[in-house]
């Protein structure tokens, strides 16, 4: 049986607690293990300093390391955690190695304990956190997505409505999906009666409402986006096919473009790689990783379909796969479109369209030189005999 310092009196210093933490509302359910062993499990009102009195009244001294799920309460937890100096880290809950018994069998207490424990065998890797500046921007960016989904519902109520009694515009205005100024001014109109009249009124003023917060929060966001990150959000509009909204979300949600390590792990991130169901000899490719950042990838993918009718490389490259399958084609060309993306952002150059040319010339033209260099290294001249090759070695 391991031999901890439990009897050694108040002295900890050194030795590493481990705390795995089931984070709710109203209770935080705790467990504590160190050197293999279960040392302490309870349920507090939340809130980190109660934590971490605990933590120095009977364990003083000691190096505290903690995690939870990541989840409603965000990551305000995490950010106190820290700043008393307890190494905390936010888990994906699907990341969390979890048996069938645990499965069938889910209490706070057990959700705890196997925080602990796959935190102690070091089994759990923490998610990327922004910090509080990043979060609120994000949460501003995400408020436009829903904002659109609001604009979309009044304007289709309002079509609906339309379409029940038989209302058409007139030729003259343009009937586009989203009815225009146009068409909203010509609707103040009277029905035959006037709950009909006041029914299509509100109607018309609930999509006009609808439409005037977006333009606010859009005008809001994008000055924020200027304000913070004006050079980059500048250069990623040079590249094909990204707008304004693809840009600022790749900013907001991305932030620092140079924490991914290496290209699958961005790819990865925005659901632009395949994921895999083998075993044995079949091999099951199943398109799309469905675990991805569910904010970008359908803009990219949007982004992507403007790119190659503006970008000549990318539409060559979209027509080098499109022969196979056109759906899985545009997923090539919204990853390179992705990876252009992030060497903007993190050069700090706007696109170039023959860069990937350029280059490719330019290491042509490097080999020539260096093989032409080595040529000349071998030949000497010799007086009275011509030239004379010398072979290497």
């Amino acid at each position: 049986m391991p031999k901890t310092k439990l009897q050694n009196g108040n002295d900890f210093s050194g030795q590493k607690f481990y705390v795995g933490l089931d984070v709710h509302k109203k209770s935080w359910a705790v467990t504590i293990r160190s050197l293999g062993i279960e040392v302490s499990h309870f349920s507090q009102d939340p809130g980190a300093e109660r934590l971490d009195a605990y933590l120095q009244r009977e364990f003083p001294g000691g190096d505290y390391y903690s995690a939870y799920e990541a989840g409603f309460c965000g990551t305000e937890a995490h950010g106190q955690l820290c700043k008393l100096g307890i190494k905390n880290i936010i888990v994906h809950a699907a990341d969390i190695p979890t048996t069938d018994k645990q499965k069938k069998n889910k209490t706070d207490l057990h959700d705890s304990r196997a925080l602990a424990d796959h935190l102690e065998r070091g089994n759990l890797k923490g998610i990327y956190v922004l910090n509080q500046d990043q979060q609120e921007l994000r949460s501003l960016f995400r408020m436009t997505e829903s904002k659109v989904i609001d604009v979309t519902r009044a304007n289709n109520r309002l079509k609906s409505f339309l379409m029940y009694y038989s209302i058409k515009l007139p030729e003259t205005i343009s009937k586009n999906e989203f009815l225009s100024g146009k068409a909203l001014a010509w609707l103040n109109i009277e029905l035959g009666s006037s709950p009909g009249t006041f029914t299509l009124q509100q109607y018309i003023e609930e999509l006009k409402y609808q439409r005037k917060q977006l333009f606010q929060i859009t005008k809001s966001l994008r000055l924020q986006i200027q304000s913070l990150h004006k050079e980059t959000y500048t250069n990623l509009l040079t590249v094909p096919g990204i707008g304004a909204i693809t840009a600022m979300g790749l900013l907001v949600e991305i932030a620092d473009f140079s924490r991914f390590e290496a290209p699958d792990k961005y790819a990865s991130f925005l659901g632009l790689c395949p994921w895999e169901d083998s075993s044995g000899p079949v091999i099951k490719t199943k398109g799309v990783q469905p675990r991805c950042n569910g904010h970008l990838r359908p803009l990219l993918v949007e982004a992507s379909w403007k790119a190659i009718a503006k970008s000549r490389s990318l539409f060559a490259y979209y027509s080098k796969h499109a022969n196979k399958s056109g759906k899985k084609a545009i997923i090539k060309v919204a990853r390179k479109l992705a990876m252009i993306a992030k060497g903007v952002a993190t050069s700090g150059q706007p696109y170039k369209e023959d860069y990937l040319k350029n280059k490719q010339n330019e290491k042509g033209l490097k080999a020539e030189r260096f093989s032409l260099g080595m040529t000349e290294q071998h030949i000497n001249k010799q007086p009275g005999s011509g030239l004379r090759i010398e072979m290497p070695g």
